[in-house]
């Protein structure tokens, strides 16, 4: 993986999978997911959070989709980024979702209003796990399935939140795979010229020590 830097503290990973041939079925999965659960207002769709309720998981699933490929290479590099920490672990946690960013009709309220863009737009995973009461991630990671296919300006780039509240932004490509520490403030912008929706698959990663009482048995 590249480390890519924006300034000396403000920095992300990123990679490709090389699986844009295989962009058609990743499409027909994300869809599926997002079809699935027709009663969700927001813009991300859960994706198998099963992996969670295993005291004893430590980053290994039975990959039978593409997303499942997408999970396992994100908990995979997750694993080696964390590995140089030098820190013992026996436990890691995981979510993954579809996330779109729609071109039409956003739900997202900064792309709705005129008067709102670019308001709030950050947000930070670890912020957003702590408040739902669930584990506190150590990285998160996207991959690209479909960018819009009309980006003026800024349209479709992600930005991140720096050092005094400076702000960088990269133009993602599809097929690109990024990891970024989980308390990076980030947002994506959207591409109202666009006939594509954004449509990533992401997750976040983090890795516990439990002690673990030992059987009588």
């Amino acid at each position: 993986m590249e480390k890519v830097y924006f300034d000396e503290t403000t920095y992300i990973w990123k990679t490709k999978l090389n699986k844009l041939n295989e962009k058609s079925s990743f499409l027909k999965e994300a869809y599926s997911v997002i079809e699935s659960q027709p009663d969700v207002k927001t813009d991300g769709f859960g994706y198998k959070k099963e992996w969670n309720n295993n005291l004893n998981f430590i980053g290994e699933i039975e990959v039978e989709t593409n997303l499942d490929y997408v999970v396992q290479k994100g908990i995979n590099l997750c694993k080696e980024l964390y590995r140089e920490k030098n820190i013992p672990y026996n436990k890691i946690n995981t979510d993954s979702w579809v996330n779109v960013v729609r071109s039409q009709n956003p739900v997202q309220l900064q792309f709705r209003h005129e008067e709102l863009k670019g308001v709030d737009k950050f947000h930070v995973h670890t912020d957003i796990n702590r408040d739902s009461k669930t584990f506190i991630p150590h990285y998160t990671y996207v991959y690209y399935i479909q960018m819009p296919d009309v980006m003026n300006g800024e349209d479709g780039v992600l930005y991140f939140k720096g050092k005094d509240n400076q702000e960088f932004w990269i133009r993602p490509e599809e097929d690109d795979f990024i990891i970024m520490e989980a308390d990076m403030p980030h947002s994506p912008n959207n591409a109202p010229d666009s006939t594509n929706d954004r449509i990533v698959l992401a997750g976040n990663v983090g890795f516990e020590f439990i002690k673990k009482e030992k059987s009588l048995i």
